[in-house]
């Protein structure tokens, strides 16, 4: 119904803007990685800006829902289309993942138990937007990490998954398992070198 708006931000909430098009002032919902990118050049409101939306419509209530580009927008629809996952908690997801790690995560180059890090997901959750995001890979064409940098990463002969397994079966916790990966942004090529490195993060050497 709605693909974008265009017109003049008025001010910026810690999860929304203003924006004010045609004498009114809408208010559009917004993820944190999207306000973010909406300020990264200095802007200082009023500024105008032309935003990807989606108007969702649930029973008495109609919300608007701003993206920074087509392609979170697009994640943005994909998640709503799983199961349990409302609005807010796309954009819960959103805050916390680019549509590029979201399809990192869903072909295992990350683990799963990192969505648990956005607000109101919890371990089953996460696990069943694990198994819809997989079940999506074909409509991920594209999404890319702005942060990856391709052909300086080594090529990882092991899925997240596998290093999760192989680091629980060790005896080690979940919160332990994370807290090391997320310390360790490059990993060694071969499992069982990543597996060392993480013990050694773990273990506080």
């Amino acid at each position: 119904m709605l693909q974008y708006l265009k017109g003049t931000v008025q001010s910026i909430d810690q999860d929304s803007l203003t924006l004010e098009t045609g004498g009114m002032g809408f208010k559009i919902n917004a993820g944190k990685l999207t306000l973010k990118n909406i300020v990264r050049n200095g802007e200082v409101v009023p500024f105008k800006i032309q935003l990807p939306v989606h108007l969702s419509i649930q029973e008495n209530k109609w919300e608007i829902f701003g993206f920074s580009d087509e392609q979170e927008k697009e994640a943005f629809i994909l998640l709503i289309n799983c199961r349990g996952v409302g609005p807010k908690a796309a954009l819960n997801i959103l805050s916390s993942f680019t549509p590029g790690r979201l399809k990192k995560i869903a072909l295992g180059e990350e683990p799963a138990t990192f969505l648990q890090q956005a607000q109101g997901i919890g371990a089953k959750s996460a696990e069943r937007i694990l198994v819809e995001l997989k079940e999506k890979l074909n409509l991920m064409h594209g999404w890319l990490d702005e942060n990856s940098e391709s052909g300086n990463k080594s090529i990882l002969r092991y899925t997240y998954d596998d290093l999760y397994r192989a680091l629980n079966n060790l005896g080690y916790r979940a919160g332990e398992i994370q807290m090391a990966i997320s310390n360790s942004p490059n990993l060694p090529p071969t499992l069982s070198e990543a597996i060392k490195q993480l013990l050694k993060i773990i273990s506080g050497k």
